[in-house]
């Protein structure tokens, strides 16, 4: 290998994580040039300026839809550890609970952050504002990550999408740090824990591309990207020590069951118990994926309001795990890269 980087080749240093088994692909190096700002600051700017970092590491040969990029960047907040700008098919969400975790754990690796044994506090900066998370650690490894979550809330109840094959098919709105559509798994005679994944898949594609054709807003940020991520809920069962149990699909356009119940996904779904009056404040419940995987969340505030709705605050555990640190080479002159939107962000570093 040359000891010096071709002319056209920029690198890009990750570690890669996951939490409940959605992969969290965090790039530690290789990005800059960014404005100053915000980190939702500069997450807008690579939106509209610079999206194809995002479709580079989202698509084929370089990525896939089911992988999440965490983009590690300065903070802007002094209460703030580090910042996270969080990419994915559904574009730039206020935040995301297993990236977050991914983050964290990719930052301990790195020797980023240091922490003791036991009890540890950190901010993470996103979008959505500045989060705060509590680690466990213990003789060098993350036990669980846990933190309080952006407020949720159910922004419509009652929305209805007809849907070939499927009927007339009831859901609800809502926001768990990116906006859900909610549907109850008995009303469209489908189980997250039996119905096969292509069963699934077919069901929420076709719902999506319905339920996506309405406008979202949110009532302090404003208008939002199109609806690309839906969750199939069972009725709550109780385990054998008694807590709740919630068995769900989270479904991520296009065509992915995401591998673990999502951190914002547990919050939405909070929210939209609380709303129904299933589950009182100070509630725990587990929520488990159709592929085992499983994050806590707890009911910790019923008492807030975002924007003039109702709103829950929740706090949501899982565990992260490291799989690998790597880096990518990318040609700027390869025709899979969008060269206009990449070359000013990536540094030209030695190899």
């Amino acid at each position: 290998m040359m000891n010096a980087l071709a002319a056209d080749h920029r690198i890009l240093t990750l570690i890669d994580a996951h939490a409940g088994g959605d992969l969290g692909r965090v790039v530690m190096d290789g990005v800059g040039n960014l404005p100053k700002g915000s980190v939702a600051e500069r997450a807008l700017f690579l939106r509209e300026q610079a999206d194809g970092l995002r479709r580079l590491l989202i698509r084929e040969p370089y990525g896939d839809p089911s992988h999440c990029i965490n983009l590690v960047v300065p903070p802007a907040s002094p209460e703030a550890d580090a910042g996270l700008i969080i990419m994915g098919t559904m574009g730039y969400p206020d935040f995301s609970g297993s990236n977050a975790m991914c983050t964290v754990a990719a930052l301990v690796k790195a020797g980023w952050l240091a922490l003791k044994d036991g009890q540890s506090d950190l901010s993470l900066e996103t979008p959505g504002g500045v989060t705060r998370l509590n680690v466990s650690h213990h003789a060098g490894e993350l036990e669980t990550v846990s933190y309080d979550a952006l407020p949720g809330f159910v922004a419509a109840e009652g929305c209805w999408a007809d849907v070939e094959g499927w009927g007339r098919v009831r859901y609800s709105l809502v926001y768990g740090g990116v906006f859900y559509a909610v549907v109850s798994a008995t009303d469209v005679g489908l189980d997250p824990a039996r119905t096969p994944t292509p069963t699934l898949t077919q069901f929420f594609s076709d719902f999506l591309r319905v339920a996506a054709r309405q406008k979202l807003h949110h009532p302090v940020i404003g208008a939002m990207p199109p609806l690309s991520l839906a969750l199939l809920a069972n009725p709550l069962e109780t385990d054998l020590t008694g807590v709740p149990v919630a068995r769900v699909a989270v479904y991520m356009e296009p065509h992915v069951i995401c591998r673990g119940p999502t951190g914002t996904g547990t919050t939405a779904l909070l929210a939209w118990l609380a709303c129904r009056g299933e589950i009182a404040p100070g509630s725990t419940i587990r929520t488990i994926s159709p592929f085992g995987n499983e994050f806590s969340g707890t009911l910790s505030a019923t008492n807030i309001a975002v924007g003039g709705h109702p709103a829950v605050g929740t706090r949501i555990t899982g565990k992260p795990h490291l799989l690998s640190p790597g880096r990518i080479v990318i040609d700027l002159g390869d025709p899979h890269v969008d060269r206009r939107e990449l070359e000013p962000i990536l540094v030209h570093g030695e190899d």
